[in-house]
């Protein structure tokens, strides 16, 4: 079929929203191609179009042997979890520009909302309320986004945003999971589970995702998954499910470590002043000194200091 050029302003787009990076390896810098999906080389809709580098495209065209064959279906997840990436990443970037250091540029933002409403790109303008915190606004623009793309991601992404996952049909949830891990697909399943609050499988996915990028060179996208991961404060949750963990099993030390942790300095008070006895009967002197400062006891806080001093603590 003979090839057609593809129209100047769709290929302008198209490499916009992926922000001129493959959507599979996301290495930055590498050359690229737009992609046709469907292998119609005249079917220019953007739907069909995807960014790819030269590695990531031979692998569309590969079956068998030791390569990963990339069908369709895939090049669309990869393609849809990019440009959502790009899309939040920009309208966070432009939201916290405009944030005072003066007083932000409404004019800017009404435009940017405007020209968001005018295209119908429901997705983008939900989370541009939700980071400027318009509550009613978001939602609305949340039902007409699920109604425009109606997958179990998008689902998902948007209810977690609202709090409200529990909406979503749990047997969807594991088609998903079992979909994103028969694909190898880390780092979307990551999400996933931190979407589904599953904290634990949610770590796993991302070290693997991170481990996987960083063997094969993908220096980048191991880079925005490591700063995604942080950005989750991941380790709050675990610091809780420790804390509950030590407290069953009544091991004083570790609760009042995962206590202090978590920076829960009330409970940590509350927690030492209640098993004072216990406290001063072990002669833990850490304890101890967590206990008479939490007490305000100064003479024997003193006390304690002199001993940990001696013993080089």
């Amino acid at each position: 079929m003979k090839r057609n050029d593809i129209p100047s302003d769709i290929a302008a787009k198209v490499l916009f929203q992926s922000d001129r990076t493959c959507c599979v390896c996301r290495i930055k810098g590498k050359p690229v191609q737009i992609h046709h999906i469907d292998g119609d080389r005249s079917n220019h809709e953007i739907s069909n179009l995807a960014i790819l580098c030269f590695d990531c495209h031979t692998n569309t065209q590969i079956s068998g042997g030791f390569h990963r064959k990339l069908d369709a279906e895939q090049v669309i997840l990869y393609r849809n979890d990019w440009v959502s990436l790009v899309a939040r990443e920009r309208a966070t970037a432009f939201l916290e520009s405009e944030k005072p250091s003066s007083s932000p540029n409404l004019e800017l933002i009404t435009t940017t909302l405007e020209v968001l409403k005018e295209n119908k790109e429901y997705a983008l303008l939900a989370m541009h309320y939700d980071i400027l915190g318009n509550v009613e606004l978001r939602d609305k623009c949340i039902e007409m986004a699920l109604k425009q793309e109606k997958s179990t991601e998008a689902e998902t992404f948007f209810r977690a945003m609202q709090g409200k996952i529990g909406l979503v049909d749990q047997r969807k949830i594991r088609k998903e999971i079992n979909r994103l891990t028969k694909n190898e697909d880390w780092s979307q399943l990551a999400r996933l589970y931190i979407r589904i609050k599953d904290w634990d499988n949610a770590i796993q996915c991302y070290c693997r995702s991170i481990c996987e990028d960083l063997e094969s060179g993908n220096t980048f996208a191991a880079a925005f998954y490591l700063k995604e991961l942080a950005s989750e404060k991941i380790h709050d949750p675990l610091f809780g499910k420790a804390y509950r963990e030590f407290s069953e099993q009544g091991d004083l030390w570790w609760q009042v470590r995962s206590l202090q942790e978590l920076g829960w300095h009330s409970e940590l008070e509350e927690l030492l002043i209640s098993k004072r006895t216990e406290i001063e009967k072990s002669d833990d002197l850490h304890l101890l000194e967590l206990l008479y400062r939490a007490t305000g006891e100064k003479e024997k806080l003193l006390e304690i200091t002199k001993k940990l001093a001696s013993l080089g603590w």
